[in-house]
């Protein structure tokens, strides 16, 4: 059985500018995208990160999704966009990728399970604002 997408025009399209947090809960990988907001800034004027989106995918899923984006970093190098070898090797820990000279992403440190309370960053981005938050 194959599914024919909608057209291009009826898919809607969502900016992050990172991914602020990763955790991993009762079997779903639960992945926090971020983007700098325009109105909240820190003591140097620069933008703070708001969470804005959320995708929450099975293991699965979310292994699939690590090959796909290995994939599409592979194609970047071929094309020139990226320089060879910029890529994590085989066995290295999982890191944000370099974030725009003003911001630095809040997400260092090798990916850890979640756990039943899951730590809040020491600035509380605010309610997200999606139609999938009640």
């Amino acid at each position: 059985m194959t599914i024919e997408p909608p057209p291009d025009d009826r898919i809607p399209e969502l900016y992050a500018d990172g991914v602020f947090d990763i955790g991993f809960g009762n079997g779903m990988v639960r992945i926090d995208l971020f983007s700098l907001s325009a109105l909240r800034k820190d003591a140097n004027g620069q933008p703070l990160p708001a969470i804005r989106q959320r995708v929450v995918m099975s293991l699965p899923g979310f292994l699939a999704s690590l090959s796909a984006l290995e994939g599409m970093r592979q194609r970047l190098e071929a094309a020139g966009v990226l320089p060879p070898n910029s890529g994590p090797g085989p066995g290295a820990p999982v890191s944000a990728p370099p974030a725009a000279p003003a911001f630095h992403s809040p997400v260092q440190a090798p990916i850890q399970p979640a756990t039943s309370s899951p730590a809040t960053p020491a600035t509380s981005p605010g309610r997200p604002r999606s139609p999938n938050f009640g």
